[in-house]
């Protein structure tokens, strides 16, 4: 649990709530969209649209001025509110203040040395408030015996006679009041949630050892906490939006947005296609054609410019 500042946990990644009801176009000025920008990292945008659907765009796609703004949000001061905790409610009810950070394994070694339980090495008692009431459930999810609460870890601890217990934790990293990260086991988390974080966490461990790709899916989650966090509504997984329009013939076709979802194992990211077609039966076989391995969701046809 060593301290590590969310500035450095991710390659020039921030987080904005400065720019509202901005149009954004790409490179070649035929599609725009008016969206809020959630967060940008050195590669990607994540943009919130007017129905609150959430899209990745890579900033090379987007038009000259949308990425000089960009680029001038970069150099902007950051304001209280964008680095403002986060609150989080889990299964048991418990509120959780702290901003997530990433998707991480972790294990949890819990001892009693000394007269004292600790955590990963560092005292029980000296822990947030927050991840001593976590300490137990954690305990009682892999051993199915019922603590009573701190008192029952330290009773349990007791019965361990000085041995270390190692839970692996799966989950998301979170950053505390104390500046300190700690991982909360998905199990901790309600149905709705876990099922918005589990096709992030499902490519992430697909990732393996590709830090680019484990950073990416890790600054994804951010988008969808910090959208989360503003709207207090639900979280949204964040769809990768395609723009290949280069050969686009404007007045010859209409432009749909097709959302693309992941077939039953697939692992890719959702998607948001933009296709040009005389109608939407088209328009979904073209979108389909482009992404095989997924299946057409809903669909709009896209304002001219």
């Amino acid at each position: 649990m060593h301290k590590t500042r969310l500035l450095f946990l991710l390659v020039a990644v921030s987080l904005t709530s400065t720019s509202f009801g901005r149009d954004w176009s790409d490179e070649t000025g035929n599609y725009t969209v008016s969206a809020d920008l959630i967060a940008y990292s050195d590669t990607t945008v994540v943009l919130k649209k007017e129905d609150d659907n959430l899209v990745s765009v890579p900033i090379k796609q987007l038009s000259g001025p949308d990425r000089a703004f960009v680029k001038s949000q970069a150099t902007a001061p950051a304001t209280n509110q964008s680095r403002s905790a986060q609150t989080w409610t889990l299964k048991s009810g418990l509120t959780l203040p702290g901003r997530i950070i990433g998707y991480h394994e972790h294990d949890v070694v819990v001892q009693r040395k000394l007269g004292r339980v600790y955590v990963n090495n560092a005292r029980f008692e000296n822990l947030p408030a927050v991840y001593r009431e976590t300490v137990p459930k954690i305990v009682e999810y892999f051993t199915s015996e019922k603590l009573d609460g701190e008192k029952g870890l330290e009773e349990w601890a007791r019965e361990q006679k000085g041995e270390p217990r190692k839970f692996k934790c799966s989950g998301v990293l979170i950053e505390l009041e104390d500046d300190n990260l700690y991982c909360f086991p998905f199990f901790l988390f309600s149905d709705e949630t876990y099922a918005t974080l589990k096709p992030g966490w499902d490519r992430w461990l697909a990732a393996k050892e590709n830090y680019e790709e484990k950073e990416q899916e890790s600054f994804l989650l951010q988008a969808q906490a910090e959208a989360y966090e503003k709207q207090q509504q639900q979280m949204r997984q964040v769809q990768q939006l395609q723009l290949n329009l280069q050969a686009y013939d404007a007045g010859l076709f209409d432009l749909w947005e097709v959302a693309m979802y992941p077939q039953a194992g697939n692992f890719g990211t959702p998607l948001s296609v933009v296709v040009p077609a005389n109608d939407s039966q088209k328009a979904a076989i073209a979108a389909q054609r482009q992404n095989p391995g997924y299946v057409v969701g809903p669909m709009r046809i896209v304002r001219r410019r």
